[in-house]
């Protein structure tokens, strides 16, 4: 079942909550009760925002193993004396920073949702991960054993305070998110829920999505970190020193803790490492570490034992809005998914009070129906509507072959005729420099025209479209192609092409060719999947025709009347991916019709 129509399905709630309220009105002189409502974004009735304003301490709290870890809590004030549930915050970022003299922290922007979930009764409480700001220890790489230790320990620290009732969720966006399933990892049972907003699932699809380093996010990633680590004053790109705990008033320990930080990894290296997913790196602990232990990938198992409760945020334009779905489809915990029109700097408008309706039905057992409601709410571009569904991908999906054809069309109907299109490989191809992939350092993205890029491309393109068309899941490409070297990266966009000829990027995939074998999808939904394990790797013989599929972006969108669907493909992204640089430069040849049909199956929503 999908609910469709949200706009209907709010007045019809509407119109019944009203009539319910002339009948309390009109019943036997009584008083009508409070208007209830919760739905996403909208948030009534059940708790009110009591406290007025909050208090601010900060200390070091100490690991099972010693280490320093510096802490802010935020406790309500202005309201109810009583023991309240607790929110933590793990963050490689700064819990809080000085910026010319100025504390700047959780709370310092008037539209601060954490301000919103502060007032309605809940503690907040954000930490400094190990190695980074204000604590103390050095970081081996992300999301080392040690590093989710702590997340256990802080956990168990909190609900021991006398202001905490024992109840903690967690609430943060990527690496704030990941680290959440992590320490869902750990089974503590003081931990309740999470708001995991844009987490990776398996951090290999990320640093080498089909295969290809994300250079350009791993090397601007791990110069911030460096910066921010080093506790270092960089106004341009905004990075301030940490915080010192309310004891360090000379600022000694925020020094010795900063020079404990000088022995951290060093990420591009680490990256340059680990090119296979089943790649692993020597530790200080003595066992090695590959990306199944860093990432949530390698722990589902707990996470799913742990029963926490998770509300998934994505968007379309997030390097993890396919992570985002393979969560919710994958784990058994109590959870539901919300997936916008967002990148990695964006995110939902109502979000305070998402979490405010998520942490009381977890953290304070109001029953308030967020978890009686269809498990995914997802936004559809072109239309511009929320819809909710019950399952994804949509239980009205049809999967339509569209074939490319000679000539550079796009149609739903095969080729009669075998034949070819020839492409020789432009190395100034780009998908821009503000992709997807960069907004994950804070720059959002902005993708312009692609017309001008698709000239450099190798393009299918249908005709304009008699109707509005609805695309919603997972494209998939099936490409045939032989090329003159023995490996290649392929690029693929699938792109919104208006009347005026102005091509809008929607979404995409990646696959070097040498590791093209596919295996099973270990996660749902059930996808095309590259294990990429260094054994895996297949040269291509000149000339010879192999299949690549590759799977994009998950999408939702309504292409309008008049305009067409490209699917534009190319041998490099300059700007985002490295791809080595042959010469001459390598001719493809792309298979269409007969046997060995170029398609790119589309997930039509009729």
């Amino acid at each position: 079942m999908n609910w469709r129509g949200t706009s209907l399905s709010r007045t019809l709630c509407g119109l019944a909550t009203l009539l319910l309220a002339l009948m309390l009105v009109a019943g036997c002189g009584g008083t009508a009760e409070p208007e209830k409502v919760s739905m996403p974004g909208e948030y009534s009735g059940y708790s009110e925002p009591v406290y007025t304003s909050w208090e601010t301490t900060s200390q070091y709290v100490p690991m099972r193993d010693g280490t320093k870890i510096a802490v802010d809590v935020y406790q309500p004030a202005g309201g109810p004396q009583e023991k309240l549930p607790a929110v933590l915050i793990m963050t490689p970022y700064h819990r809080a920073s000085v910026e010319d003299g100025e504390v700047v922290d959780l709370m310092t922007n008037p539209e601060s949702p954490y301000r919103t979930i502060v007032s309605y009764g809940y503690a907040i409480v954000c930490a400094d991960i190990r190695g980074t700001g204000a604590s103390y220890g050095t970081r081996f790489g992300i999301f080392s054993p040690i590093e989710v230790q702590d997340g256990s320990d802080l956990v168990d620290w909190i609900a021991a305070q006398d202001w905490c009732d024992g109840n903690v969720g967690m609430m943060g966006q990527s690496y704030l998110a990941i680290i959440q399933f992590m320490n869902a990892s750990n089974m503590n049972p003081h931990l309740k829920c999470i708001i995991p907003r844009y987490s990776a699932n398996d951090l290999y699809d990320f640093v080498y999505p089909g295969g290809i380093l994300d250079f350009n996010f791993v090397e601007v990633y791990d110069l911030a970190m460096k910066l921010l680590n080093g506790n270092k004053t960089a106004a341009p790109v905004d990075i301030y020193p940490s915080k010192p705990v309310d004891e360090d008033t000379g600022g000694s320990m925020l020094a010795a803790a900063t020079q404990e930080h000088e022995a951290n990894t060093d990420l591009v290296v680490l990256a340059d490492q680990m090119t296979f997913r089943d790649s692993v790196v020597d530790t200080p602990w003595g066992m090695p570490m590959g990306y199944p232990t860093a990432s949530p990938s390698g722990h589902l198992e707990e996470i799913e034992e742990s029963g926490v409760a998770i509300y998934n945020m994505g968007g379309w334009l997030d390097c993890y809005s396919a992570d985002t779905l393979t969560f919710q489809d994958t784990l058994s915990n109590k959870s539901k998914t919300l997936v916008g029109n967002y990148d990695h700097t964006q995110g939902f408008d109502g979000f305070a009070i998402e979490c405010v309706r998520f942490f009381d039905r977890y953290l304070k057992g109001i029953e308030n129906g967020i978890d009686e409601e269809p498990p995914f709410y997802l936004y559809t571009t072109g239309s511009d509507t929320w819809n909710l569904y019950e399952e994804w991908p949509l239980a009205d999906e049809e999967m339509t072959p569209w074939y490319f054809e000679a000539g550079g069309t796009l149609s739903d109907s095969a080729p009669a005729e075998e034949g070819s299109e020839e492409y020789t490989v432009d190395y100034t191809t780009s998908s821009g420099p503000q992709t997807r992939w960069l907004a994950m350092t804070g720059d959002p993205s902005e993708y312009e025209d692609r017309a001008a890029e698709d000239d450099k491309c190798l393009t299918f393109t249908t005709a304009p479209l008699q109707a509005d068309l609805e695309v919603t899941g997972h494209p998939v490409l099936h490409l045939y192609v032989s090329t003159t070297a023995a490996d290649g990266d392929f690029f693929v966009y699938l792109e919104d092409v208006g009347a005026d000829g102005y091509a809008q990027y929607k979404s995409e995939g990646q696959l070097r060719a040498s590791l093209r074998k596919l295996g099973q999808r270990p996660w749902l939904p059930d996808l095309p999947y590259h294990p990429s394990f260094q054994a895996d790797v297949q040269e291509l013989v000149p000339g010879e025709t192999v299949e690549l599929v590759i799977a994009l972006f998950p999408v939702s969108h309504v292409f309008k009347e008049g305009h067409s669907v490209r699917v534009s493909l190319a041998g490099a992204d300059v700007e985002n991916f490295r791809t080595p640089e042959l010469s001459p430069a390598p001719v493809w040849t792309v298979s269409v019709g007969g046997t060995d049909a170029s398609y790119i199956d589309m997930p039509i929503i009729p």
